[in-house]
């Protein structure tokens, strides 16, 4: 063991312990004798399915949720039941995944506040100490600490959460999920930053789905499934594959469905043809009837302008779009819909559900008139249809009238899902269809998606990630500056493979055409990130 230079804590003590921690919610078992962890100058990731008890653990660490049983000591001092200004007195700080920011004051003033009465600055010196404080998350250069908190990016808030948390100076830091609305930039200003912690003796609890980022970054990993521990795991000799089959308790290998064998002709149900919007096109391609196929690419080559253009939410420039053999104007979203196009959207709460609403709501809203008859809503059939799918999506909710903004967000996914599913459509059109979305949630949503394939409809799938669109899809196509650059066939479909794809691009003919025979004018002849 070492100290810190700076008269920190003994690295490898332990800073945070939680014996035999049991929690119950009803009839509802949260944790069930968990005990867990955390050391002096470690990253200890906490991972599992939503459901699994690591928001109840986190909530009883921070003093704001009541065990039943168990003890938990923070710098080897006993906290008290239901006492998180204790917990902040002994030294443990928490940046919470929905922040908790006074939108309308200054960032200086939000991190004047955080930091307890004994270390914050003189009153004057606090824009000085608000730099300071940024820069060691690389947002010296965003954030000023005269801007009001409001006008943040969610990006910029997430980080601003955490650095919230280290105004405190902690011995332990709590990370819920941090991040979830984070680009690959702000992911490694945030892993410096937690790097910094773990060189100064601060223990870092890392709570997050996504599990390379936790085998990067942590030390140590435990995982939690339905309110049980599985073991705490050595990061360097645990492999992604194994984490998953810990998580959900099923092999690795079971993740995607295969697909249905087909038999006979292809049936086109979606056909685009040099389709123009605003910050994409011309892009051509066509939809089989149960077919799924990837969108790759990085952020910011018109994936979501393609997509809002495709659901009818913004009129294309040029060019034509068929679906079941009818030629659509896409001029509204009930258009698009009639035809069968429907979007499910990546942004869940703030565009596909109503959060002070139901389960039952929230899945069939835009589905009434099948459940109508002379102008009465038949609730027996009605309940009936959300209960199969309910099942059917294994979303977990105590009832149907649950609102949905207390279901975890792989549940808030799956309502999502429902209310697509509902409509029948013959092309889905799903943009991120399991960000920010547990692991076993995840398996779920691949299942159902094929299941829908299975059934007819054409799915296109925008994805962030490769393995996702090698295990989901029948073929990928690749988007760069606005335009497909190339088609992978399903039987060259792996990650490293799409990868390459993005990065360096598909060689060109000898008439400047892409290998999906559109002509592509000299700013586009090169893939760029």
């Amino acid at each position: 063991m070492t100290r810190d230079p700076a008269g920190g804590a003994t690295t490898g003590d332990v800073v945070l312990e939680m014996r035999g921690v049991s929690r119950q919610f009803g009839a509802v078992r949260a944790l069930t004798d968990v005990s867990f962890d955390c050391r002096a100058g470690e990253v200890h990731a906490l991972v599992g399915e939503n459901g699994s008890g690591k928001s109840t653990l986190l909530g009883i660490a921070s003093g704001f949720v009541d065990p039943d049983r168990g003890t938990i000591l923070i710098g080897g001092r006993r906290l008290r039941r239901d006492s998180p200004a204790q917990a902040r007195r002994l030294g443990l700080a928490t940046a919470y995944q929905d922040t908790s920011l006074v939108l309308a004051e200054p960032v200086k003033n939000n991190l004047y506040l955080a930091a307890p009465p004994d270390q914050r600055p003189p009153y004057w010196r606090r824009k000085r100490w608000a730099r300071r404080l940024l820069s060691e998350l690389d947002l010296d250069m965003e954030l000023f600490p005269d801007a009001p908190a409001g006008t943040l990016t969610l990006a910029e808030r997430q980080l601003f959460e955490v650095a919230k948390a280290l105004a405190s100076d902690p011995k332990v830091l709590l990370l819920d999920e941090p991040t979830t609305a984070l680009g690959p930039h702000e992911v490694e200003a945030l892993h410096r930053a937690v790097d910094a912690c773990r060189r100064r003796g601060v223990g870092v609890v890392y709570v997050s789905h996504r599990l390379p980022e936790v085998l990067e970054i942590a030390d140590r990993i435990t995982v939690l499934r339905d309110g049980f521990s599985q073991g705490t795991h050595d990061a360097a000799t645990t492999s992604e594959e194994a984490l998953v089959e810990l998580i959900v308790g099923r092999p690795f290998d079971a993740a995607f469905p295969p697909p249905t064998p087909t038999s006979g002709e292809p049936e086109e149900v979606l056909v685009v043809d040099a389709l123009q919007g605003q910050s994409f096109g011309p892009a051509s391609f066509r939809l089989d009837r149960g077919e799924t196929v990837g969108i790759a690419g990085a952020e910011g080559n018109g994936q979501p302008q393609l997509f809002d253009c495709l659901a009818g939410r913004v009129p294309p420039k040029a060019g034509r779009v068929v679906c079941n053999g009818k030629e659509l104007s896409l001029v509204s979203t009930r258009e698009a819909v009639r035809a069968g196009l429907v979007l499910l959207p990546g942004d869940r709460k703030g565009e596909a559900l109503m959060p002070v609403l139901g389960v039952r709501v929230n899945s069939t809203i835009q589905s009434l008139g099948r459940f109508s008859l002379l102008g009465f809503l038949r609730r027996r059939a009605e309940r009936r249809a959300v209960r199969d799918l309910v099942e059917r999506l294994r979303t977990r909710t105590p009832s149907l009238e649950q609102p949905v903004e207390f279901l975890s967000g792989g549940n808030q996914q799956k309502v999502s899902i429902s209310r697509t599913f509902l409509r029948e459509p013959s092309v889905i059109l799903a943009y991120e269809p399991t960000q920010g979305v547990d692991v076993g949630s995840r398996f779920d949503i691949y299942e159902a998606l094929r299941a829908r394939a299975d059934q007819g409809a054409a799915i296109l799938v925008k994805s962030s990630d490769p393995i996702e669109l090698s295990g989901m899809c029948d073929r990928v196509l690749v988007m760069s500056r606005g335009q497909f650059i190339e088609e992978i066939p399903g039987d060259e479909l792996d990650e490293l493979r799409i990868v390459e794809a993005i990065v360096r691009g598909p060689g060109l003919s000898r008439d400047g055409r892409s290998p999906l025979g559109v002509a592509m004018p000299k700013a586009t002849q090169q893939v760029s990130l």
